[in-house]
């Protein structure tokens, strides 16, 4: 169950109880404290959107995305096969540039401080950064090529 191959399932398990933990505390400083906890806020938004990209590629290692392929079904296998080839790569491409956008914005973030928390802000967007990262390697993963490039239907399809 832990493996490294699952990494980013755990990381978003993390993010998800650093969400809930931090809004119920910031909900019982709110409500129970004098001056309440100024961090909560900054600290599950930054879990959310971390969440949200490890959580993405969770879910291209298992294919879990969204295919909207009603259209591309009714196509001949030949230009289907060109279509799911294309798409591929250009999928391919977006995770390495989505990758090389974080690192960039964290290189020139860095001096600039998360208000509530005093850290750099580049310690939001590195895990992004790493995050694409796995999204292109669980792209990778899946290895079309073994099946010869075969465009294969979604599972709604499948139903």
């Amino acid at each position: 169950m832990l493996s490294l191959r699952r990494i980013d399932e755990a990381i978003g398990v993390v993010c998800m109880l650093a969400i809930v933990l931090s809004i119920f505390w910031g909900v019982i400083t709110r409500y129970m404290f004098p001056q309440p906890a100024s961090w909560p806020f900054e600290v599950s938004v930054i879990a959310f959107s971390w969440l949200v990209f490890f959580g993405s590629a969770a879910c291209i290692r298992c294919r879990m995305h969204a295919d909207v392929d009603v259209l591309v079904g009714m196509f001949p296998p030949p230009l289907r096969r060109a279509i799911f080839i294309a798409n591929w790569f250009l999928l391919a491409v977006l995770f390495l540039v989505l990758a090389a956008m974080f690192a960039w914005q964290a290189v020139i973030a860095h001096d600039i401080r998360v208000v509530s928390l005093d850290i750099p802000r580049s310690t939001v967007y590195v895990p992004m950064a790493i995050a694409s990262l796995l999204m292109l390697l669980q792209h990778v993963l899946l290895a079309p090529w073994r099946d010869g490039w075969q465009w294969r239907p979604s599972s709604e399809l499948a139903l």
